[in-house]
């Protein structure tokens, strides 16, 4: 059986509650020999379609999408969805690999960071990840050596990523690929941001305060606050699906009645991540 070398190279950075500072990993650059095999993958039929690469009408783009997906229904976890912005920031990075023969990176000299190429391709998100492929066959063996590689399977599997963008280019003959995942932020404007906040909030006891006035100055303040509140908690986040720990520790019922939420543009010094900056007043 043929043997070839695949490099692969996996690279995640995230914004999470509570937290001002990018956190990042940095990348792993290995060199694995790589076994050619002829498989065929079934893929449930939520998923779509049949077997990976075998049918001619998929894109190895569509082929890699089916298999991720696949793997992520084996472990019980809702499908990516395709992005068409971090697809184009993938394709673009793919041009810079296959220009720069020799070690994978996520950053070429000259070229943007994975964080600003998200941005810069129009994509709001306030995770984003990285793998990138050289040296396969098939797209289902690009997928097999990620799937065995705990780094690369980790962004595959990672539950809060929910949108993937993925480039595929034949280069002498094999396969380089670049998957670019994130957790997509949607556009909310601050009413809908301070809805969610609240609601969160009177499913905890704190109905809202008779006015969120003062609460939305708060917001917009660098020191101090509006009015007299007994307790006042900020951060910034992307994720409002639920209340940072912080919060939820100081909801004393003995302590406070009610809550006041205001939300203003994030202030995370990295623009490029979508965020939004939350104040909520205790009374």
């Amino acid at each position: 059986m043929n043997q070839r070398r695949l490099l692969r190279t996996r690279f995640r950075i995230s914004l999470m509650n509570m937290h001002s500072k990018i956190k990042t990993k940095s990348p792993l650059l290995l060199l694995l020999a790589l076994a050619v095999l002829a498989i065929s993958v079934a893929i449930p039929a939520t998923i779509s379609a049949p077997s990976a690469y075998a049918q001619a009408s998929a894109s190895p783009e569509q082929a890699l999408l089916q298999l991720a997906n696949r793997d992520r229904a084996a472990h019980n976890l809702p499908p990516l969805q395709w992005d068409n912005a971090l697809a184009k920031a993938a394709r673009a990075h793919l041009q810079w690999v296959i220009r720069n023969p020799g070690e994978l990176s996520h950053q070429y000299p000259g070229e943007p960071d994975l964080v600003t190429r998200g941005a810069g391709a129009g994509a709001r998100f306030g995770t984003i990840s990285e793998n990138i492929a050289g040296h396969g066959d098939t797209p289902a063996s690009l997928e097999q050596i990620w799937m065995t590689t705990p780094v690369h399977r980790a962004n595959l599997l990672d539950p809060h990523l929910n949108v993937v963008g993925i480039a595929v280019i034949e280069n002498q003959g094999l396969l380089f690929a670049v998957e670019d995942f994130g957790r997509d932020v949607p556009a909310l404007t601050p009413d809908a941001v301070e809805h969610q906040v609240a609601k969160l909030l009177q499913g905890r006891g704190f109905p809202p305060a008779r006015s969120n006035a003062d609460a939305r100055a708060t917001c917009t303040m660098t020191q101090g606050q509006a009015g007299a509140p007994k307790l006042v908690i900020q951060w910034d986040g992307s994720d409002i699906s639920q209340l940072p720990e912080a919060l939820i520790q100081n909801l004393d019922k003995t302590k406070y009645t009610s809550a006041a939420v205001g939300a203003c543009p994030g202030r995370q010094s990295s623009q490029q991540f979508t965020t939004y900056h939350i104040a909520v007043l205790l009374y």
